[in-house]
This record gives C-alpha cells, structure tokens and sequence, in this order.
C-alpha cells in the first residue's frame, strides 16, 4: 500500500505540546502551494507503483486551506498519480475550524476521512494547551462532521498531561 503525506504547516496558534514545524502567520500560505504543487511533479517517479491508496493532510492545521485549494493539491497529485477508487483520503482539522459548510466542501474536494484534533473535552485542559477552541466545539465538531457526510472520524486526544486526574480521566464527557 502506497500513500502520501502532504504537510501543511499553519496553525492559528501554538499550542504549548507541540514540536511539530509550523508558522502563525499564513504570510507564506500562497508560496508553500505553489512549492508544494512543484514537489509533487518533481517527486513523480518517486514511489515503485503509481497507485495511492491513502493521501493524508497533516500539520500543522490543514483545516486552513480553503475548498479550492484541496481541490488543486488532489488534481496535482492526480495528474502524477493514480487514486485508487477505494483510497483514504484524510485531512486534519480543528474543531474550531469544522462547521457545516467546511464539511461538505471538503467531502465535494474529495476528503473522505476526518481527523480531529481535540485533544480534550475538558475546558481547563484546552485553556492550558493553548488550543483555539473550547470544550462546546470539542464536543460539537464529531456531530457536525457526521451530518455532513464524513463518516470516517478519528479524534485525537491527549492522555498524561498534567491536568489530566485519574478522576477527570473516569468522568464521562457528553461525547461518551
């Protein structure tokens, strides 16, 4: 199984976990995509097969980028690969960035698979991580995701920071 990474390197803010490259600014959005539609030809012979069975937006925040410009990372690719009928194709994205019509320009873009950051549904936890959203978009993210048409969800969330109590830890959020 063959697949691709595409690294989006923008975050609305830094949260205090994170060690992965990433810029506030989005100064610099509109040169990455054109280096990153470059790469992709360049990169063409690359991999053995020609297939891709999965495509993955990481970040950073790739919930950042407007419709049209997934839409343009998944027809370069597609001009040098060939995306299997079945293939995965994820995209991280933030809580607060999901709402519905986001979600359904990304399944229309071609987006198959949600990946959630939450990282948690407590408030105090999110304030302390410095995430931009809040426990009400941690727990309405899911839900609008699913009656957008995205079935395939993951959510991240993080286990064994300082705030997280073994009680906190057996609580039941309104997820659950």
């Amino acid at each position: 199984m063959q697949g691709l990474y595409i690294h989006i390197p923008f975050c609305k803010k830094a949260c205090h976990y994170c060690d992965f490259h990433f810029s506030t600014s989005l100064k610099y959005k509109s040169d990455l995509l054109a280096a990153l539609h470059t790469e992709i030809a360049l990169q063409t012979n690359y991999l053995p097969k020609k297939t891709l069975n999965t495509i993955y937006f990481g970040g950073g925040t790739p919930s950042l980028l407007a419709q049209n410009e997934v839409e343009d990372i998944l027809s370069t690719v597609s001009k040098h690969y060939t995306i299997a009928a079945n293939a995965e194709i994820t995209l991280e994205a933030n809580p607060d960035d999901i709402n519905t019509a986001m979600v359904k320009g990304l399944k229309q873009a071609g987006i198959n698979r949600l990946s959630i950051g939450i990282q948690s549904f407590f408030e105090e936890d999110l304030l302390w991580m410095n995430r931009a959203h809040n426990a009400a978009q941690a727990n309405a993210c899911i839900d609008i995701a699913l009656q957008s048409g995205i079935e395939n969800i993951t959510a991240d969330l993080i286990y064994g920071y300082p705030l997280l109590t073994d009680e906190k830890g057996s609580r039941k959020s309104s997820r659950q």
